[in-house]
């Protein structure tokens, strides 16, 4: 029987590593997309205040100049601290834009390049582009990041090894936290310092629910852990919920506790009073 199973699993193994596909950079190139605001990786600004984003592409692997085929980046902002400066962006040759609407009150200023000759010479170090934004929001701190960033080798198949560098905008050191409880009772938000912890809320309710706690992502893959993340910028946490009646779901699980429990004393009890019967017998 253990050699059947033995079998399987080689199987099963050998099945998974060919139906999964792996896809890896290619190494002959790396590169770096690097933010700067004003030309500085962290500032203070005020409401009110315009501040130039730039982004660079550099190739770290060497100063040579190189073939350019194809780049992207996504240059992700808090539309609830910044709105876009209309007709502020200043591109390099052929690059071209679009500011686009993502998850809840995010954008992305996405910069590209794609050659229609079959590559254009870049140098190592090259400004791709810059854009305008205005701060409208009123307290806090938030970062714009690189998203979906690539450079692309020659057929378009794969793409090189690449990093990024964002930046840190502070208005002020009290942090905005918000809680976007997806269908529970509301939470109010709250203001914490930068660098400090949230204090964790009373679970939200919903009725047919049962609640399974707080992400940084609205779609629910990185969970915050109130005893020790720290609050980095203003920002939101999303209630994950899974389908069931918490208070049910809860009464159920002390239940099974208890269960499980009487089980092991009864199984404790039953070997306790052979090993008795069996000294009495001797």
């Amino acid at each position: 029987m253990k050699k059947v199973i033995c079998t399987l699993l080689v199987v099963m193994s050998f099945l998974a590593a060919f139906s999964i596909p792996v896809y890896a950079s290619d190494e002959s190139r790396e590169f770096s997309f690097e933010l700067t605001v004003d030309g500085q990786d962290t500032k203070e600004v005020k409401t009110g205040d315009i501040i130039t984003v730039g982004l660079k592409l550099k190739r770290v692997d060497s100063a040579e100049p190189y073939m350019m085929y194809g780049m992207q980046d996504e240059i992700r902002y808090d539309s609830a601290f910044f709105e876009l400066v209309e007709d502020s962006a200043v591109l390099n040759s052929g690059v071209a834009t679009t500011d686009i609407e993502v998850t809840d009150q995010y954008r992305e200023f996405y910069m590209n390049y794609l050659s229609m000759s079959g590559g254009t010479q870049w140098e190592e170090d090259m400004l791709v582009g810059s854009v305008q934004l205005r701060v409208i929001g009123e307290t806090g701190v938030t970062k714009i990041t690189n998203q979906d960033y690539l450079v692309s080798v020659q057929d378009g198949t794969d793409s090189y090894l690449c990093d990024a560098s964002d930046v840190t905008i502070i208005l002020s050191t009290e942090c905005v936290v918000s809680f976007k409880t997806n269908g529970g009772n509301e939470i109010p938000d709250q203001k914490v310092q930068y660098g400090e912890k949230i204090i964790c809320p009373d679970d939200p309710v919903r009725e047919g629910y049962r609640f399974d706690g707080w992400y940084t992502d609205i779609d629910l893959t990185d969970k915050w852990n109130f005893d020790k993340d720290l609050v980095q910028s203003n920002m939101s946490l999303y209630a994950k919920w899974t389908e069931g009646d918490s208070n049910m779901v809860q009464f159920g699980g002390c239940i099974w506790w208890w269960i499980i429990l009487i089980i092991i004393l009864v199984i404790s009890y039953v070997i306790y009073r052979r090993k008795k019967q069996n000294r009495d017998a001797s």
